[in-house]
């Protein structure tokens, strides 16, 4: 091979080396975009599922909150109720309001927990709703025995055993959520699923 031919083959290998070299700095490019796609996307997955994770746990938390709110209404109703009008009338510049104005609010605080009851739904297992729901029903259970104490307070009428009624299914509501609280305590303080 005379000195020309060597370098035409020299040429050669050299051109076939620097294709072999951009074939390989392609692949590894593609490789490397790969895996940085790969990397955000799991990113990205995590992130929604720390997301959902944290709306979950404030559907959860507004909920709870919902249904200490309805059991200070109760109370107000029940103490409003058994106090007389005038006495009632006494403590309004104290922030007292009258018996309508608390029984109103109970049943404003009573259609916004439906509202977070429903978000709850959304954001959780189908199980996790249910039970939700079930503690909701069991309040209706308590408001129904409180308006029947109520009237019959209103109306000066005896109502011992109505009281009794109410008082029973405001012990079995307790009851209720207070297991519908501790499940979810139990839930939210182990780490998220999937971490």
């Amino acid at each position: 091979m005379d000195q020309g031919d060597a370098a035409v083959w020299a040429a050669g290998i050299g051109v076939i080396g620097t294709t072999i070299g951009a074939i390989g700095g392609y692949l590894a490019g593609r490789a490397q975009g790969k895996a940085t796609v790969d990397g955000v996307r799991l990113q990205l997955s995590g992130q929604r599922e720390d997301a959902v994770w944290q709306a979950e746990l404030d559907a959860f938390a507004a909920l709870i909150e919902q249904f200490s709110e309805a059991r200070m209404r109760v109370a107000t109703v029940v103490t409003q109720f058994e106090t007389s009008r005038r006495v009632v009338r006494r403590l309004e510049p104290y922030g007292v309001g009258t018996r309508e104005e608390g029984y109103l609010a109970l049943m404003e605080c009573v259609r916004v927990l439906v509202a977070r009851e429903n978000a709850l739904a959304l954001r959780t297992a189908p199980a996790y709703a249910a039970a939700a729901r079930a503690v909701r029903v069991q309040l209706m259970d308590v408001l129904e025995a409180l308006q029947a104490y109520c009237v019959a307070r209103e109306h000066d009428r005896r109502a011992r055993d109505l009281r009794e009624q109410f008082d029973e299914q405001m012990a079995a509501w307790q009851e209720a959520l207070n297991g519908f609280v501790e499940e979810a305590q139990a839930r939210f303080s182990r780490p998220r699923p999937g971490v």
